[in-house]
């Protein structure tokens, strides 16, 4: 054991969706040696902890717990007593029927410094993402938070009668399997069977489902809807509300399936973007970029940079490794004062900008087409050079083809990688699934990437042209957005069936 005693953080980690975990919650989780997490916790929060934390899955399924309580307990504080920073990570929570206390007993009589991170409560929030408001003035002005679970498994124990008398919102926690019995309790006390009922089932997530009915007809309306663990069961004249209020399962792209591709090292604003729409996301990371050691290729253009009247950075990354190479060189965007510059896409025309350079030729659309026909209006004669990626020559193949007199240099390299998820990219493509391409280069790594039947069952949506016709050379049902932007993006996968 070490000297030095670590410290236990109790976080909440809200009832699934990524962006419900608190500001707080999150930076502690990011400092985390140890996170020690249940079965509701999102893999989505837990991609947000340090690459080398150890995780522990303590996680609990109906009616069989993989990891007795006691034994949670434990492995808490043989952490700490490591000298460890531990992160017990759960669901909604920690004290809201999260056996939070019970965790913190173990630490206290041992000394070990603790912290509770409180967490967005599972009930309150599947609830507003169902549309259904927990209070409303003119419905419930009262909560009551019932587990239906609770330690002796006797659902008789809890006082019925009172909380039918409240005439406010009763929210069931761990109630699937004890519905019969928590809806018969609340009929023998008296309830009115009108009243209505609501069972959300993986509140905030992509899979989630709302079933809405009364305290008449709900067990039977939820053997027929087959509800299932986790689920939230709420009894009062709010839940009627659900039906008009739904926002969240309104969404055109709620559920629907979307493979986002991108760069391995590349933070991806479509996936978050889509998530936060309801959409469920694989997440692809098909490209993996890196840096070529000793590179001649480079080093020989740094060197004879006067022998050429254009300068030509085929994308974002050939202009990042480029000013990397030039500044190790000794020189910096001085060098460049004699040339014409030319960029494909705005992001690397950005990309420049921070080096003090505004390109001189940048076309409207991102094709290899379009950017010869600038080249051809602008006069672009003499030498050119063009920096692209080893393994992507096509930029500079067509500018050849179009009589220009081109030297090509590498500026890095490209792996494709094959898609590392819960089933093979087959079994997405044969159930239908649309696939988001941000660069022509995603496409190529989506197809290279991985042995892929019939290119043509593959739905493509693309972010431009130049992504678009990549799309349909390798034969794919390839749609385009309205302009290359995230937004329009999104839209276009909103009107994909």
């Amino acid at each position: 054991m070490s000297e030095k005693k670590g410290r236990v953080i109790l976080i909440g980690a809200g009832p699934g969706d990524i962006g419900l975990i608190t500001v707080k919650g999150l930076e502690y989780l990011k400092q985390a040696d140890v996170v020690v997490y249940d079965r509701l916790v999102s893999s989505d929060v837990l991609s947000l902890s340090p690459k080398g934390a150890e995780f522990i899955n303590v996680g609990k399924v109906m009616n069989h717990h993989n990891i007795p309580q006691p034994e949670i307990n434990k492995i808490l504080l043989n952490k700490a007593l490591e000298g460890k920073n531990v992160v017990r990570l759960k669901g909604g929570d920690p004290f809201v029927f999260g056996r939070g206390g019970e965790e913190l007993e173990l630490l206290s009589e041992h000394n070990i410094e603790y912290e509770v991170v409180p967490g967005i409560t599972s009930a309150v929030s599947a609830l507003a993402y169902a549309g259904i408001p927990v209070t409303h003035r003119d419905f419930a002005s009262s909560i009551h938070f019932v587990t239906g679970h609770a330690k002796d498994g006797l659902v008789e124990n809890i006082n019925f009668k009172a909380l039918k008398e409240t005439n406010g919102t009763i929210l069931f926690y761990m109630g699937v399997s004890t519905l019969k019995q928590l809806i018969n309790g609340l009929i023998d006390a008296g309830i009115d069977k009108s009243t209505p009922c609501a069972a959300v089932e993986n509140g905030t997530r992509s899979n989630m489902r709302t079933l809405i009915s009364t305290v008449e007809n709900m067990v039977s309306d939820a053997d027929k809807f087959q509800l299932r663990s986790p689920a939230v069961i709420a009894v009062g004249r709010v839940c009627s509300l659900g039906n008009k209020f739904a926002w969240y399962t309104k969404s055109k792209i709620f559920s629907k399936q979307i493979i986002v591709t991108r760069p391995v090292v590349s933070n991806n604003i479509l996936t978050n973007r889509l998530k936060n729409l309801g959409a469920e996301v694989i997440d692809y990371p098909c490209i993996k970029i890196s840096e070529i050691e000793n590179n001649s290729s480079m080093l020989n253009l740094i060197e004879n940079l006067n022998k050429y009247n254009t300068l030509i950075f085929a994308g974002k990354n050939s202009a990042v490794y480029f000013f990397k190479s030039l500044m190790d060189f000794g020189k910096d965007s001085r060098a460049l004062s004699h040339l014409v510059i030319g960029v494909l896409g705005k992001s690397t025309y950005d990309e420049l900008k921070k080096y003090g350079i505004c390109a001189d030729i940048m076309p409207k659309d991102y094709t290899f087409t379009a950017f010869a026909s600038s080249l051809k209006n602008a006069g672009v004669k003499g030498n050119t050079a063009v920096l692209e990626a080893t393994q992507d020559k096509r930029l500079s193949e067509e500018l050849k083809k179009q009589g220009f007199n081109i030297t090509s240099f590498n500026a890095y390299n490209i792996e494709y990688l094959p898609l590392d998820y819960i089933k093979p990219l087959q079994e997405y493509i044969d159930n239908g699934v649309i696939s988001a391409f941000t660069s022509s280069a995603a496409v190529h790594g989506f197809v290279r990437g991985n042995k892929i039947e019939d290119l043509s069952k593959i739905k493509a949506v693309c972010i431009g042209k130049l992504t678009y016709e990549t799309a349909l050379n390798y034969k794919m049902q390839a749609h385009m957005a309205a302009k290359p932007t995230i937004d329009d993006l999104i839209e276009k996968l909103k009107e994909m069936e």
